[in-house]
């Protein structure tokens, strides 16, 4: 049997995720690093990376790859070589595993596994946080808008919601909201009244830009906490102001490979007890510069990745040196977020990659939510939420920011669509792809 399956079981997974020994070491160890300086936390985490050095080493990978335990110098590891060959970054465990395979947003899905370790500190990681701007992730009702398969996505009749865990959890489906059904959810979620509402930033959006007349307020409400997705500052200022109430901006991989958070707008800090992190230079624009992310776990023993590149991009300030880059690395000293994936680029009849779409979507009046389309090497299809606004001059304005990026040998079509594509995740990505990459 998996965690996962044990975890729908409310007193079973409950023990699981906190389990005593793992979760009391782990929140004291958050606890302590969060305070700690500079060199403090330079020398826990080096023990850290040690120790997990010293754990994939036993992989068959590192036998292929000759590496031996004095060995630090890694290569990269590419997510094709995780997918390829997934076998080789296994250690046997005689404790149940937590089995995942990840919705393919990067375009590789992987084959994920995590130890009970794994599973226990990323509770304790979230517990944290949330104890940070007050609130007990343990003891509040949370409600959640996220990946959850509630019924067949053509069923338009309500409920679009499960209650779990005796009460205390309002699973909503990511899949239902729309224009027709957003009143069903705001009368459930008013009913429900949680203390904590968990989303995907794309159904946050929905939710808020569907809201009747711009408002929205669940006077229990005291965090919002967002993952598994690109909070963009717009969406965080505008959920900020409707729900009035603090918003944690989590990044984190399927892999668990590293971690970051937010509580203000613009300012990430990553966790340094939950991996090491790396920022690798890969491009600019005239405001930022974007380091990819490349991390090491510390806590999955049932798969230890090393140098693990995830195809995110961290956004920095310009002209970063290298000091102020490894104080951002072990969480003294933010940066303004990720931005965007490796997958988040469409492919150019010249042969480029055109990269930098968020800018496409940005700002654009009387739209709910948009997402490109491509489907030919010289074909655009930007599908359209439109709210009761909508007209031909917001049309044009969508393909003149398009144009900004697209160049003129690809055609673009705006097409105004009653929901967007999903993963089997509940995700709903920037771009989808349907050529070959």
């Amino acid at each position: 049997m998996t965690v996962r399956s044990w975890l729908k079981n409310i007193a079973v997974g409950d023990l699981i995720r906190r389990t005593p020994g793992f979760y009391g070491y782990f929140r004291a160890l958050l606890q302590k690093i969060d305070h700690a300086s500079f060199n403090e936390r330079k020398l826990i985490t080096d023990r850290l990376l040690e120790t997990a050095h010293k754990t994939a080493i036993q992989t068959p990978y590192a036998h292929t790859r000759n590496i031996q335990e004095n060995d630090y110098l890694w290569p990269y590891l590419e997510k094709e070589t995780l997918r390829d060959a997934h076998n080789l970054f296994r250690r046997r465990s005689f404790l149940p595993l937590s089995k995942a395979t990840t919705g393919g947003t990067t375009g590789i899905p992987l084959k994920c596994v995590r130890s009970w370790r794994s599973v226990v500190f990323e509770q304790a990681v979230f517990d944290h946080l949330a104890a940070l701007n007050g609130v007990s992730w343990k003891k509040s009702r949370i409600a959640i808008l996220r990946g959850e398969t509630v019924k067949d996505p053509s069923d338009l009749t309500p409920p679009f919601w499960i209650k779990r865990h005796g009460g205390k959890q309002l699973s909503l489906s990511s899949n239902h909201l729309n224009a027709s059904t957003i009143s069903f959810y705001i009368e459930a979620l008013r009913q429900f009244q949680p203390e904590l509402l968990w989303v995907y930033p794309t159904s946050l959006k929905m939710l808020c830009r569907l809201a009747p007349e711009g408002r929205f307020e669940l006077p229990t409400l005291k965090l919002v906490f967002s993952s598994s997705e690109v909070l963009t500052p717009e969406m965080n200022e505008q959920a900020r102001s409707m729900l009035c109430v603090p918003i944690i901006d989590y990044y984190g991989q399927a892999e668990r490979v590293c971690a970051s958070y937010s509580t203000r707008v613009g300012e990430h800090y990553f966790l340094p007890a939950y991996g090491h992190v790396e920022l690798v230079f890969s491009y600019d624009d005239p405001e930022f510069d974007f380091y990819e992310i490349v991390g090491t776990p510390y806590w999955n023993e049932a798969q230890p990745l090393v140098r693990y590149r995830t195809g995110d991009y961290a956004r920095a300030p310009k002209g970063l040196t290298e000091s102020e880059i490894s104080e951002i690395c072990l969480g003294i000293r933010p940066f303004f977020g990720v931005s965007g994936r490796q997958s988040d680029y469409l492919i150019s009849p010249e042969g480029g990659r055109l990269k930098g779409l968020g800018s496409i979507v940005r700002d654009i009046p009387d739209v709910v939510q948009m997402q490109l389309h491509q489907t030919a090497l010289d074909t655009i299809q930007i599908h359209v939420l439109p709210m009761p606004g909508y007209s031909q001059e917001t049309e044009k304005l969508i393909l003149h920011q398009a144009r900004q990026k697209i160049p003129e040998s690809m055609k673009i079509e705006v097409v105004c669509v009653d929901r967007l594509y999903r993963t089997k995740r509940g995700k709903a990505p920037l771009v989808v792809r349907t050529i070959a990459s």
